[in-house]
């Protein structure tokens, strides 16, 4: 009996799989300037001088791309991005070689419905600082507030204040990052997760980019539901343009 309970027990397979934790570093950027102070005018890919005061916004459904194909999506990922923070844990994903990384901006539709304290997110900010106030509307996916300059010379004459609140099912966006090691990012490595430890995916948000499509003399302000909606739909179309992978 104690030989068939030995031999059982070295029979007996593992079901266990190796994982190690993401963490996302992003950069708050008007062009390739770091927005370090929110008093300060920085100059966007066009000459346009803005600032920045408030710049926050939801990374939720994180998706992962093995090298092999397959995808892996980190189980209640939910990040409350702020201006004044730039790195947040993820969560685990299984150990392996990733390429690249797919996420949306904003709120699944079922999170979107709840109470600002019936979930919650990694952040430093409290999600009833996105909440429209309402079940019915939700939450604001992305909220931006700044000044830019409107003058022709940009001499900083004539600062007009902006602020733009999205939110809604229909402006809630995926973005999905290039594969590293190709195009662009040839010499960029893929994410090497091993067991037990740790990596980061560093990507900048690039507001310049993001607001290229407004006119701030005519389009400084938005709240999805009730002002300028149309406004709201063409910053939210952009955001899927506004990050790049820092390294």
């Amino acid at each position: 009996m104690l030989l068939l309970a030995i031999t059982f027990n070295a029979c007996k397979k593992t079901t266990s799989t190796a994982t190690g934790t993401f963490l996302m570093h992003l950069h708050t950027d008007i062009d390739t300037n770091e927005v370090d102070d929110t008093t300060m005018l920085y100059k966007d890919a066009t000459g346009r001088h803005i600032s920045i005061a408030v710049a926050q916004f939801y990374i939720s459904n994180v998706v992962l791309t093995n090298v092999n194909g397959s995808t892996y999506t980190i189980k209640d990922a939910r990040i409350l991005k702020n201006i004044d923070s730039e790195q947040y844990v993820l969560g685990t994903a299984p150990v392996g070689t990733y390429s690249s990384v797919t996420f949306d901006v904003g709120l699944d539709a079922a999170t979107n419905a709840l109470q600002p304290t019936a979930f919650t997110t990694t952040g430093f900010i409290d999600n009833s600082s996105m909440w429209f106030g309402s079940t019915s509307q939700g939450f604001m996916f992305l909220k931006l507030q700044g000044k830019a300059d409107t003058t022709t010379a940009q001499n900083g004459t004539n600062l007009v204040p902006f602020s733009y609140e999205i939110g809604s099912a229909a402006n809630l966006k995926t973005v999905t990052m290039p594969v590293r090691g190709s195009g662009s990012y040839a010499t960029y490595q893929p994410y090497i997760l091993t067991a037990g430890g740790y990596n980061y995916i560093h990507l900048i948000a690039d507001y310049g980019k993001l607001l290229s499509v407004i006119d701030f003399k005519t389009q400084d302000s938005t709240d999805t539901y009730t002002t300028n909606p149309t406004l709201s739909n063409t910053i939210a179309n952009n955001i899927p343009n506004m990050f790049r992978y820092e390294e």
